[in-house]
């Protein structure tokens, strides 16, 4: 692997343990435009990086002491069934077609980040809610590489989960579910470089301990603007890929 991409995995897993999101939003881009891979190849490895990763990050932060589990399992279980719809639907689009959806996605996700006030909460489980948005943030992760912690977090908050640390774990166990269906529905797209994936994802790993110790002395609203700051980043050079494609 590049020594260049060495401190990109890094920086990937820093982000993952602070937010329990990002992953997938800057992996495909690294994998883009500093290894110069195709985008179907760079999501596919993201996907199992990002897999490998998270589950790091869950065993580090302890998350199960924190799962609410009707919660999880209504995520869980429908997040698969989207992951997997998604892998199937972006074989039928071109790649234009998908670095133009994720930079929108992106965008979008910027606007709504910046409005979302993290101490509002409902705590009442709803099914039919989470089992819409758990299915739709699936199938993003299938299309487009993207674990979709980005909008678990703000997500799993309004449906319930009443503190920041309490949402991160979850979406820390519901972006391992949705990554690893998509990565497994991968495989046979591509021929997987399993050197490159294991290094990558051991320095990702190495990040996500960084960013748990991060998570519990770093003020949330300090995280919450600093997030939004990487996505509009992001979102920038994605839409730039796309009109230059």
């Amino acid at each position: 692997m590049n020594p260049i991409l060495w401190p990109a995995a890094l920086c990937i897993g820093i982000v993952l343990g602070l937010f329990g999101a990002g992953g997938g939003l800057i992996t495909v881009p690294v994998l883009i435009y500093l290894a110069h891979l195709p985008i179907r190849e760079a999501i596919g490895i993201s996907l199992w990086v990002v897999t490998i990763a998270s589950f790091a990050a869950v065993l580090q932060q302890r998350a199960w002491q924190r799962i609410e589990p009707r919660l999880l399992a209504t995520f869980g279980i429908t997040g698969v069934l989207g992951s997997l719809t998604g892998s199937l639907l972006s074989h039928l689009m071109s790649e234009r077609v998908q670095l133009g959806l994720f930079a929108l996605l992106i965008f979008a996700v910027s606007w709504w980040m910046s409005r979302v006030t993290l101490t509002e909460q409902v705590r009442v489980f709803r099914f039919i809610p989470a089992a819409i948005t758990g299915f739709v943030i699936g199938m993003l992760t299938g299309i487009l590489g993207v674990g979709g912690g980005f909008l678990l977090v703000p997500a799993l908050i309004y449906l319930g989960v009443n503190e920041f640390p309490a949402a991160v774990a979850h979406s820390l166990v519901l972006i391992t579910l949705n990554s690893a269906t998509g990565a497994i529905a991968y495989l046979n797209s591509f021929r997987l470089p399993l050197s490159m994936v294991l290094l990558f994802s051991l320095l990702a790993t190495l990040g996500t301990a960084i960013g748990t110790q991060l998570l519990q002395r770093l003020p949330n609203l300090h995280l919450h603007r600093a997030f939004i700051i990487i996505l509009l980043i992001t979102g920038s050079i994605m839409l730039w890929r796309t009109i230059s494609f």
